[in-house]
């Protein structure tokens, strides 16, 4: 799915990012928007692979084009890394939970 001409991509990453940010507080995690991306965190593990403030595991997610796709949106890591394309939204709350810890 490409963004619609009259949708800006600042405007069209902030709907994906709303879309993934309802699967994930349905999964147990607490988000919340910054400028450009969406917080997530795992309040209730401390996973190793990164931990932000106080041992509680957290990344900023964002939505952008990859250009490796033909320019598909897809959501990235904070340490932009391709998590999956915006469209498979249960691929993207799989890894996420991969690499932040399920909550309990």
């Amino acid at each position: 799915m490409t963004a619609p001409e009259h949708e800006s991509p600042a405007v069209e990453s902030y709907v994906r990012l709303k879309a993934l940010e309802m699967h994930l507080k349905a999964h147990g995690f607490v988000t919340h928007h910054v400028a450009g991306g969406l917080v997530v965190r795992n309040a209730t593990s401390t996973a190793r692979s990164c931990c932000g403030p106080n041992g509680v595991s957290a990344d900023t997610i964002t939505c952008r084009p990859h250009e490796d796709d033909e320019n598909r949106y897809w959501y990235f890591t904070s340490w932009r890394q391709p998590i999956a394309e915006s469209e498979r939204i249960t691929d993207a709350l799989v890894t996420i939970k991969g690499y932040l810890g399920a909550p309990d």
